[in-house]
């Protein structure tokens, strides 16, 4: 997992659950044998291993970019200490201040032994990127990561001194050596041409496409800090925040999330429920239930929700797993974004208000801030608004059990939905707005064998959409389903003389499509993506030391978009690379591999 230094549950899905009371220690006498099974003698030959997460590439201008070196650093022994931090002006060396595309770019290399560890980095406390570190070897690794962070360009481009923290909390001794060596750049690129920024907005907004925000606030922790400026929810019941106050002249709203889960809840679409824990006695072993929930609340009221994806870190499930090809999302992990425009009727009061966080059947701990993206009207020092619609439906969640000791099988289905309809009065007219967010779940856990072995099959659905209307006109609007997919197998057979072989393979999928829609419904395919991810992991166990193991891992990737397409399919096993196949033309023919596509529950139904 990506490790944040509390007792936590690593392998859970890879031990057998009656040894559940030395997890702790079993995974890590695992993690110290996998990651020292290099020679000496073969380190000399060996180069550095490249870790990627598969994903598109970044379509830049043509221009040529201004390069800006932020920080070097060595991660060492920073567990427990402040944010690394680095003074931020924008570059003065740039011919031209007008940047169409800003691209963060992270290079870290790192030799020896580590955990995986989460960080994040922060621009005055707005959140530009929230990754996972990628595990080393005695050979030593590299890996990159770009994210596209345009969508910050207020921020970026502030004319005045800010500060840059970066979080990554790592442990060295004599077991875990391993010290990270992070250089980080931006990379700016002047413009080709300039747009009007009102229709712009609009047609972005009709689009799918984010646009860029005039102001943008934090909702993460202050200073001083120990820690990361993440908020930290332990439990089912914690509630975290801050109290804003956002300027009078504000005509759209959006709030983007950045989410990881660790420790307890690092494996929570597998975690059985508590009355199978308390019928066989299982004090060690994490519960709950495999269902969470992000929900937001406006000073208390429930303004929308996120259902994550279940993004497995470098170490999770089986370390061998993602050497060199990373875990969906595990690089750059997915952010959440939540339409509350409808909501500045109650907010454009000029007084303070609480925007907070909670996770349904939380177990400690998840990592959660937000960043508000506010739009402003330069003609208008006070706008008006009102909130004239908000439903949000209870959540509808069913479990059901059946087991007999440790063996069982485990069905949960949940379903939400909230909405909410508000205008705002400004410069540019009365726009009314429209949100809506649609939920599914589906998950279901089978213990076999004493409970060794564990099946877990979960898909969530998570649709939204926005509609903007101004008086006399036709609405403009957006659409994004999503399909998040887990499916995981693992068994735990014992071979004598206390060995076990231990076996895991994991599907993991991530599909979008994005429309736009007109008036009469009619929608226009804007984007799709399928990823989608198998692995199958070996791994032969004694005395709870790994002896000997082995990692593949398959991926297809396509994305088809108006203007611009990117397919690869790519496998790799025991870190090499057995097939790489990359096309950018556009193919509008959908193809799927047997045993390798995606299957009909994969495919949105309207």
């Amino acid at each position: 997992m990506a490790s944040t230094f509390r007792p936590h549950l690593l392998f859970l899905l890879l031990l057998p659950l009656s040894v559940t009371a030395n997890l702790h220690k079993s995974k890590t006498l695992l993690k110290s044998s996998l990651l020292s099974s290099t020679t000496t003698s073969h380190l000399k030959d060996t180069p550095p291993t490249t870790y990627f997460e598969v994903t598109k590439p970044i379509r830049l201008p043509k221009t040529q970019p201004c390069v800006y070196p932020i920080l070097h650093h060595d991660f060492g022994y920073t567990y427990g200490k402040p944010p690394v931090l680095a003074n931020y002006t924008p570059p003065s060396h740039c011919p031209s201040h007008d940047f169409s595309k800003i691209v963060l770019e992270w290079n870290a290399t790192c030799k020896g032994r580590q955990f995986d560890r989460i960080f994040g980095i922060w621009l005055d406390g707005v959140e530009l990127l929230r990754s996972c570190t990628a595990e080393p070897r005695a050979t030593g690794i590299m890996w990159s990561v770009k994210k596209d962070i345009t969508r910050y360009y207020t921020l970026l481009v502030k004319n005045e001194t800010q500060s840059l923290a970066v979080y990554l909390g790592n442990l060295v001794d004599r077991t875990y050596t391993g010290v990270y060596h992070v250089d980080i750049t931006v990379y700016y690129y002047p413009a080709e041409k300039k747009f009007n920024d009102f229709e712009s907005n609009l047609e972005n907004l009709a689009s799918g496409y984010g646009s860029r925000a005039d102001l943008i606030l934090p909702i993460s922790r202050n200073f001083p800090l120990n820690d990361g400026l993440w908020f930290e929810i332990e439990n089912s019941t914690d509630t975290e925040g801050k109290e804003i106050k956002i300027p009078q002249n504000v005509f759209r709203a959006v709030l983007e999330l950045y989410v990881s889960f660790h420790e307890s809840d690092e494996s929570w679409y597998g975690n059985p429920p508590n009355d199978y824990l308390l019928a066989n006695n299982l004090t060690d072993t994490v519960g709950n239930g495999p269902f969470r929930e992000i929900v937001v609340t406006l000073d208390g009221n429930v303004i929308g929700a996120i259902w994550p994806f279940t993004v497995v870190y470098t170490g999770g499930i089986n370390p061998l797993l993602w050497r060199p090809i990373s875990g969906i999302g595990s690089f750059d992990l997915p952010t959440y974004d939540i339409e509350i425009t409808s909501f500045l009727g109650n907010m454009l009061d000029g007084k303070t208000h609480t925007l907070q966080f909670r996770v349904t059947n939380a177990l400690n701990v998840w990592y959660i801030d937000a960043n508000l993206h506010l739009w402003l009207d330069g003609k208008s020092t006070y706008n008006e608004g009102k909130l004239l619609q908000h439903q949000v439906t209870p959540l509808g969640i069913s479990y059901s059990s059946d087991f007999k000791g440790l063996n069982g099988t485990f069905l949960t289905k949940a379903n939400r939905s909230i909405s909410s309809t508000g205008w705002v009065k400004s410069s540019h007219g009365k726009i009314t707005t429209t949100a809506i967010q649609k939920f599914s779940y589906g998950n279901s856990v089978v213990m076999r064998d004493n409970g060794n072995v564990q099946i877990v099959n979960q898909e969530i659905h998570f649709d939204d959409s926005v509609q903007v209307k101004k008086p006399y006109t036709f609405s403009k609007a957006k659409k994004s389903c999503k399909r998040f997919l887990i499916d995981l197998y693992s068994n735990n057979m014992d071979q004598g003389n206390k060995t076990y072989l231990s076996v895991a393979n994991v599907t993991l999928g991530f599909n979008e499509k994005k429309f736009r829609v007109r008036d009469a419904g009619f929608k226009m395919p804007v984007s799709s993506l399928e990823n989608l991810q198998n692995g199958q992991g070996i791994m032969v166990v004694k005395n709870n030391l790994v002896v000997r193991g082995v990692g593949s891992t398959q991926q297809k990737y396509r994305y088809e978009g108006n203007k611009f397409c990117y397919f690869r399919n790519i496998s790799s096993s025991n870190y090499t690379i057995l097939n790489d196949e990359v096309r950018n033309a556009c193919n509008r023919r959908t193809r799927s591999s047997p045993g390798f596509g995606l299957s009909s529950r994969w495919l949105p139904s309207f």
